[in-house]
């Protein structure tokens, strides 16, 4: 049974993060963490330590700890596919999206109906087709103008573009 100063803090921080004031949240989760082990509490709410991580990598800070705290909670608990909703999203959030889609597989198993994970995997999932059709996806050419057209898109030059060659692009 959840330590209940522990759980006050857990769901503030549950309202913040919704609010998505991150690094608030973040905070609070970490509170009702340290609660419990300073009450000895002996089964730990994974969740608290999945949503510090997912908060922590919201917040602006992706790396090695959100991604640790969120991968300590899903192995402890495998059968939540909340733990492994969080997890994905912070693979997502570190640039690691082919992990990130293989977490949210092992979710959609546990939950197949889980809106949170099949709309993470079907937004992960869309992929442009190769720069250039007649080579495969992991051809060198295909590789490297696929990632020059992605970092052309992410900083907007794209729509610099001549028409034509815009044109070009969208017909194919």
């Amino acid at each position: 049974m959840p330590l209940q100063r522990a759980e006050q803090f857990f769901r503030r921080g549950f309202t913040t993060l919704h609010e998505e004031r991150s690094a608030e949240a973040a905070r609070d989760f970490l509170t009702a963490i340290q609660l419990e082990r300073e009450h000895g509490v002996r089964r730990p709410e994974m969740r608290y330590l999945s949503y510090y991580g997912l908060a922590l990598a919201l917040s602006g800070r992706p790396g090695d700890e959100a991604l640790h705290a969120c991968e300590t909670a899903a192995a402890r608990e495998p059968e939540n596919p909340d733990l492994r909703w969080n997890l994905a999203q912070v693979c997502l959030l570190a640039e690691k999206p082919a992990r990130a889609r293989q977490v949210a597989a092992q979710g959609l198993a546990l939950d197949p109906g889980h809106p949170g994970l099949r709309s993470l995997l079907l937004r992960i999932d869309r992929r442009a087709s190769p720069a250039v059709r007649f080579w495969t996806r992991d051809h060198p050419v295909n590789r490297v103008l696929g990632r020059l057209r992605a970092s052309l898109r992410a900083c907007g030059c794209a729509a610099k573009l001549p028409l034509r060659l815009q044109a070009r692009h969208r017909q194919k």
